[in-house]
């Protein structure tokens, strides 16, 4: 599998995770974001190695090409008048 086929199997499974359909093996909702990078990994054939979980947490988000928490708008732009 090449590395664009992985990242879009991650980027799938972090959908399904924040549509709230991915499942478990066991078939119950997968409720923690580190459980869905998990599976997201396994799924992609990736091994998590020796990296933590925060480079994986940083490695989702820019495959998935967002930013968790965005900026208050006014501390981007400034104060409106």
């Amino acid at each position: 599998m090449t590395q664009k086929e992985k990242a879009s199997k991650v980027r799938k499974v972090m959908r399904e995770f924040k549509a709230g359909t991915l499942k478990s093996s066991g078939g119950q909702k997968v409720k923690s974001r580190q459980q869905a990078i998990a599976i997201a990994l396994s799924e992609a054939g990736m091994s998590k190695g020796d990296k933590t979980d925060a480079y994986w947490d940083s490695y989702v988000v820019t495959i998935m090409g967002e930013e968790e928490d965005p900026e208050d708008p006014e501390e981007v732009n400034g104060p409106k008048d």
